[in-house]
This record gives C-alpha cells, structure tokens and sequence, in this order.
C-alpha cells in the first residue's frame, strides 16, 4: 500500500496514509484552488502517472521544478522518489531517501504490480490503476463510459483491457493468435500469386487441373504397358530426383535453343558476300558527272576492312558458340542416361522416355497448383472457423463479466440507496457496451452509479486502489453520499477520496471522514506554501 509521500513544497510536508480509506477535506464552504484535486493527481503520480505534469502545469511553473518522496509498504517498506524534472525516471532510495539507483518509470510500475501481486500478464499496472483513478484533469470522468482511460480510447479497446483485469485474456489471445497467423499465410500466398511465384488458381481450374491429372496417369499407365515394359515401376516416374533432373534439361534445352539460334545467325553474316558497286557507280557518275569517285572507293575500301574484322569475330563468336552447344548436348545426354537408369527402363526409346518423364512432370505440376488451392481453402475455412469461435466465447466471456458486475452493483445499490431504486446496468454487444440507469438520468444517479460500478471492479478484480475526486461525490444526494462513504469505508483496499463541507453530513459520516482523513485543506491553509491565486506567501 501506499505509506507516505514528502514533499517540500507541501504546507503540511509529511502525508501519511493507511489501508482503506483515506480522505483529503476541504472546508465549509467549498472553496477551491486548495489543493484538493491537486493532492490526488500527485497520488495518481506517485503510482506511476504523468497527467501531474501536463495537467497541473501551473504548480511547476510557480513552484519550479520539484521533488516527491514516498514509500510504500508491503513485507516492509521500500522508498523512493520522482521529480517534474525527470519524471519518466524513478529513484530507488534508503530509508533517508539518499538515492541508490535510478530506473525508468515503466520499471518502477512493474515492481508495483508485483508487489500487489496482480498476476495479469497482458495489462501493464498503469492501465489497470490509472483507468479508475478518477480525478479532475483527466479524462476518465464521463459517467456514461466508465470504461474509458483517454477521451479518444475506442470502446473496444475500453473492453479489451476489461477483459484483461477479469483474466479472461488467455483464451482470446490464444484465438487472435491463431487468426493473425492464418491471416499472415493467407496474405503470404497472395503476395505470391500477385508476384506471379505461384498460379492463380480458382474452382474452374482446380477441377480441370483434376481431370487432366486423371487424364495423364492413365496414359502413364498405358506407356508402361504397352511401350516400356513391366519393367517400369509407376511410382518410381514421380520421385523428386527423376523431375529435378527433368527441369535441369528442360533449362538445357531452352539454353540450346537460344544457342542454336545464336549460332544461325552468326552463320548468316558470316556468309553475307562482299557487296560490287562498280557497276552501281558507273550509272551513278551518269546521273552525277561530278561526283568524288576515288572518294567513295575509298569509304568502300574502309568498310570492307571493318567487315573483314568483324566477320573474324564473328568466326570466333561461330567456335565458341558449337562449342557450348556441344556442351550442352553432352549435358543433356548425360541426364538422359541418369533418368533411363533410375526408371530402370531398358531398351526402350528415348522419346517414350522424354514423355514418360514430360508426364510425370506435368502431374507433379499440376498437383502442386492444386495444393495452393487447397491451402489457401484450408486457410480460408480455419479463418472463418477460428473468428466465429473467437466471437462466441467473446460473447460467453462478456455475458459473465456483465453478470458479475451487475450482481454486484446490484448488492452495493441496495446498501446506497434505501429505496429500492434502480441499480445501473452494465452490458456488452459485440465491440460495444452500455452503461445506465433505465429511468433515471440525473446527474447525481449517474455519478452515484460510476462509484458503483468502480467499487464493483475493486471487489470482483485485482484493482489494487481507487482515487475518487470531489466532482464525482458533489453531485450525490447527501444520504446516498452517506451511505457511499460507509461503503468506502468497509475496504481493506486503499481509496483515496476529496470531499468539503462535511457538515452537511450526518454525525456517524462525519466521524468516519475525520477517522480517515490524512490532510484538511482550506482557503487559509493550501495544499502548497505558495498560493499562487493570490500571488502570495502565507
């Protein structure tokens, strides 16, 4: 729990607190800009929050930069301290406060959940304390999304870390797991069908894929009977070294063609002749008495030099181009006689073979175009599976936490308000949830009500503490406000709560809030030494 907190800057600069109830008072007549909301958003800090810094920037920028000292206690007590400085760190200290290791602040939260011992594994202890610490400045204070951390957090993300604080994750987790891998693969296969490294495949084609492998083993089967020989063993035309060998020559042959092609066309200009233009230039000097005869012999003479040179390059290009081809024809043999000898076929034509392997090729092909198709459906069908079962237990794990709340709320309703009114309802649809009182909007109700529901959550889960502020309190008939502080009252948890004019109050609530209180606040007597409403020192 919560010990004690220091501070320098304080009036009163040792606070000191205790399990249950804890109550800052504010006085008679309700005075404000006291320190009240103030205090409590430094308890909000204290446990890890950072909405001091931005929402109270009027006290760093009149007190300066300043510095929290505080404890907690658990199997003993453990000290610390954190400034406005450097709030996102926090320091590990002696009982004298002299400081023996800074850690972040992140760190310094896990330690507490910890200590707390809150076993939940997918909700940091920020999100578990900050959610319900309910102070002016925040934004959690809507009385109609109690749910709700940030004025911006969506309401399925409101239910998700409900979830979490039930403990109900696991199981959800475990669903989202299996979805977001099913949808990775499936993106997978279609990052690969667009990329052209697998065919695209649809019903249509996976059935005619099936009657063409049909197709192709019988004609296996009918050149094993009738064209190869017993010989043959069928299952053996399938292994995978048969068809990695059938792909490497099938890349020989396409490499031969390109070569064969190369090679005509080198032939080609070689065997172009030496072009004659003596008798072109003869009608030309008819046509053009004066033209430069010698001239273009010459640029003649230049040309045919070059086209010497280059038809020796184009000899050499002819060598070395038959002496790839041979190579490759060697290849090929080669492979052939590896093939013929794994299928164990003697005496029979290589075409039978060439096609024996073709077919086998072409069913492997075929098979595995097929196999994308049926992994993609399998993908496809676990996916829709996996989400419909997702959204039943969704709706099985939200029925129960409704009902636990609302048999609760229910219980503590009765003990708030003696009249047998409503109590609020809590309930869930799909990604959405609704909070109310049926016939009752008033705002003393509703606020009444996010009390209730708060208290509820610190019954029925590991919420370690509550921070109420004033304006959830003010608006509250006096006898159901009674009736909330005995409830406050009667935890073993830390709530920490502002309340004024007390007065007002019957004389048992009275007693109860001055048993519990661990500062007074008045206009004479602030939270800070400093009073800046008044810019002056007191």
């Amino acid at each position: 729990m919560l010990y004690k907190i220091f501070c320098d800057k304080f009036r009163e600069p040792l606070l000191t607190f205790k399990d249950g109830l804890n109550v800052v008072v504010g006085d008679s007549i309700a005075s404000n800009s006291i320190g009240k909301s103030t205090i409590l958003m430094i308890i909000d800090f204290v446990f890890g929050g950072d909405t001091y810094i931005t929402a109270n920037k009027d006290a760093i920028e009149e007190l300066g930069q300043h510095e929290f000292r505080f404890s907690f206690l658990f199997e003993k007590e453990y000290f610390f301290s954190r400034n406005t400085k450097d709030y996102k760190f926090t320091n590990i200290c002696d009982s004298d406060y002299n400081v023996s290791k800074v850690i972040k602040t992140d760190e310094f939260t896990a330690f507490l959940k910890e200590k707390y011992d809150i076993t939940l594994p997918d909700l940091s202890f920020r999100n578990i304390i900050g959610r319900y610490s309910r102070v002016y400045g925040k934004e959690n204070l809507n009385e109609k999304k109690p749910l709700q951390y940030f004025e911006k957090e969506t309401k399925k993300a409101s239910l998700l870390a409900l979830i979490k604080l039930f403990g109900k994750y696991k199981i959800i987790k475990d669903y989202e797991d299996q979805i977001n891998r099913l949808t990775d693969e499936k993106s997978t296969l279609l990052k690969a069908v667009k990329n052209e490294f697998i065919p695209k495949m649809t019903k249509a084609i996976f059935d005619k894929n099936e009657k063409r492998i049909f197709e192709l083993k019988n004609e296996l089967e009918r050149m094993k009977k009738e064209i190869i020989g017993a010989s043959a063993d069928i299952e053996a035309l399938l292994t995978k070294e048969i068809l990695e060998l059938s792909t490497v020559k099938s890349q020989l042959l396409r490499q031969k063609s390109i070569f064969d092609s190369k090679l005509r066309r080198t032939q080609s200009n070689i065997s172009n002749e030496r072009l004659k233009i003596d008798t072109e230039l003869s009608r030309l000097i008819e046509i053009f008495p004066n033209m430069d005869i010698e001239r273009i012999k010459e640029v003649d003479e230049f040309h045919n030099s070059i086209s010497k040179i280059l038809k020796e390059e184009l000899q050499k290009s002819e060598r070395e181009l038959n002496k790839q081809i041979k190579t490759i024809v060697a290849d090929i043999t080669s492979i052939d006689e590896k093939i013929a000898e794994k299928l164990n076929i003697k005496n029979s034509p290589q075409y039978a073979l060439d096609r024996v392997v073709d077919i086998s090729a072409k069913i492997q092909e075929l098979n595995n175009e097929n196999s994308y198709y049926t992994k993609r459906k399998n993908i496809e069908n676990n996916l829709t599976s996996a989400k419909g079962d997702l959204e039943e237990i969704k709706i099985d794990i939200y029925a129960d936490i409704s009902s636990q709340i609302n048999t609760k709320m229910n219980e503590l309703n009765k003990q708030i308000y003696k009249d047998n009114r409503r109590a609020p309802s809590f309930s869930i649809n799909g990604n959405n949830y609704v909070f109310s009182t049926f016939g009752d909007t008033g705002t003393g109700t509703a606020y009444a009500n996010l009390i209730t529901f708060d208290l509820s959550l610190l019954d029925l889960t590991d919420l370690p503490a509550l921070i109420h502020d004033l304006p959830l309190l003010k608006n509250i008939e006096n006898e159901a406000t009674e009736n909330i502080i005995m409830l406050y009252d009667s935890y073993v948890k830390q709530i920490f709560i502002a309340i004024d004019k007390i007065h007002t109050y019957n004389e048992e609530t009275v007693k109860i809030i001055e048993k519990n209180r661990f500062l007074n606040l008045s206009k004479d007597k602030t939270l800070f030494i400093l009073n800046w409403k008044n810019k002056g020192v007191n």
